[in-house]
């Protein structure tokens, strides 16, 4: 496939190509009218090409010249971005996605989300639906927002700096709803907030949010937070501990490398660039043994599986190999470790079986159903996969006769009605698990039509002008949205 990008200076698309040099990876952009230009991608060229050779062969859409906004051919999502606003109660200074940057206030009626939602619940299955800012808990009305998705069947997200739920009333509200929530949270050191939001009491407030989460068993939070190596490289060990201290409402951590879009005038900083690879290197120095391994979730198509053992497909599968890296951590009752600490084999090799299986899986459905005998099969072959990859001395502590009545015990407590997860935390040494997940987002100038033509993930919005539903993929969403915001703010908004 012909690769396509934007050249650093005048933006324009333009013809590229990867080189490595020194192990390091660089997109390298031909721009007939500034010449040869290049950005870094990855500063590992091992664990980049790695992922590549493990996803495969591509399919790409061929066609891709990143002509977003005109463009149709787009993968099915399986997680829908919606803006709500452009204000903010933080205004920070890497972000361009405000009232003051975009020189206008954007927030469109309920009837704008209503449309979306009424298009995308005709999909099977429905695709996430995650509301974007500015801050979308600045809207007065986002709580009718959120129930009119809940009421078309979606699984609700909800991006927030947190700053309203330091509120204790608001705080409630929300998490009655049953979102899931995004929680900006660059970890624990305040100079970070300062050198990059700007509000010094951020971090108070943040806290004070995320201890009113805490009071709800049933909150589930996504830590997001930006990562520059160059800044807080070595507060990784500390967010890991902080969110081992309150697991029982963090679910996981989205890592997301500094972009570097901000405004000069507003921010005089030109670090080095971070990238998914350096990420990957950071949370492996702070966890003990160093044993953490990232998968692309490219590899993940598990469709077929998720029907079989009713699991709810995860956002971002499918995606181009070098877009996203995902792990797992596992609270062993002490500290979070690597889950490669209970694996015999690899998360490689694991993850490879499994698309083995998922092949397998395929294979049994006649009329988008499978048969009784076909679902026993596929049990007995996990079980055996289960054996072939899982440590189950790890799992509970211990070796030889020892290990085999333990795991003895807990197979006559679930076969006796026990709750599986009950089990585990009580019996093993999996007493919860942290999904991390590495992600470069609206980074105009890794952006690559290769990868863009894989993208699973979307901005949706109400045309305007024809009143239909569209999309641009979410890398190339920062580059067209200004005039498409516009346009929808003089028609829709509030």
């Amino acid at each position: 496939m012909e690769n396509y990008a934007f050249c650093n200076d005048c933006k324009a698309v333009v013809p590229a190509k990867h080189i490595e040099r020194d192990g390091k990876v660089f997109v390298q952009k031909n721009c007939p009218k500034c010449g040869i230009n290049e950005y870094l991608i990855s500063s590992d060229a091992g664990l980049y090409n790695k992922k590549r050779d493990f996803v495969g062969e591509i399919d790409y859409i061929k066609s891709c010249k990143l002509n977003c906004s005109a463009c149709s051919l787009h993968k099915k999502p399986d997680i829908v971005f919606i803006d709500t606003t452009n204000r903010c109660n933080m205004n920070c200074h890497i972000c361009l996605n405000n009232v003051s940057a975009m020189g206008f206030k954007y927030e469109p009626n309920i009837d704008f989300f209503d449309r979306i939602y009424k298009h995308y619940s005709a999909y099977d299955p429905k695709p996430y639906i995650q509301l974007f800012g500015g801050e979308p808990t600045t809207r007065e009305d986002i709580f009718d927002i959120i129930k009119l998705g809940k009421s078309y069947g979606f699984s609700m997200r909800v991006v927030t700096n947190g700053l309203k739920l330091a509120d204790e009333k608001f705080c409630d509200e929300l998490t009655k709803l049953g979102v899931m929530i995004n929680f900006g949270f660059d970890g624990l050191n305040r100079d970070m907030y300062t050198k990059l939001r700007g509000p010094s009491d951020a971090l108070d407030l943040k806290l004070k949010a995320l201890k009113n989460l805490a009071r709800h068993r049933r909150g589930k939070v996504i830590l997001m937070t930006v990562v520059d190596k160059g800044y807080n490289k070595n507060d990784i060990a500390d967010i890991f501990r902080f969110s081992f201290e309150n697991s029982h409402i963090i679910r996981g951590i989205y890592f997301m490398p500094l972009i570097h879009m901000w405004d000069k005038e507003r921010l005089d900083y030109n670090p080095e660039k971070t990238t998914l690879e350096d990420v990957e290197h950071m949370v492996n120095s702070s966890i003990a043994g160093g044993s953490v391994e990232f998968v692309p979730l490219g590899s993940f198509s598990f469709k077929n599986i998720y029907k079989i053992f009713g699991i709810k497909n995860m956002p971002f599968e499918g995606a181009h190999p070098n877009c996203e890296s995902m792990t797992y951590l596992v609270s062993d009752g002490e500290k979070y470790v690597s889950a490669s600490n209970y694996l015999k084999t690899s998360l490689y090799r694991l993850i490879d079986d499994l698309r083995k299986l998922e092949k397998h899986v395929a294979s049994g459905y006649k009329d988008n159903k499978i048969g009784l005998f076909s679902k026993l099969g596929i049990y007995s072959r996990t079980l055996v996969m289960a054996g072939r990859h899982l440590n189950f001395g790890a799992v509970v502590g211990a070796k030889g006769l020892v290990a085999f009545l333990r795991w003895a015990r807990i197979t006559g407590k679930i076969m006796t009605g026990r709750k599986l997860k009950d089990v585990l935390r009580k019996d093993t040494k999996l007493r919860g698990m942290l999904q991390l997940i590495i992600f470069s987002f609206e980074d105009e100038k890794t952006t690559e039509s290769e990868r863009l033509s894989m993208c699973t993930s979307c901005f949706a919005y109400v045309d305007p002008e024809t009143g239909s539903i569209k999309t641009l993929p979410t890398c190339t969403w920062e580059r067209y949205k200004k005039p498409i915001m516009k346009k929808i703010a003089e028609k829709y908004n509030v």
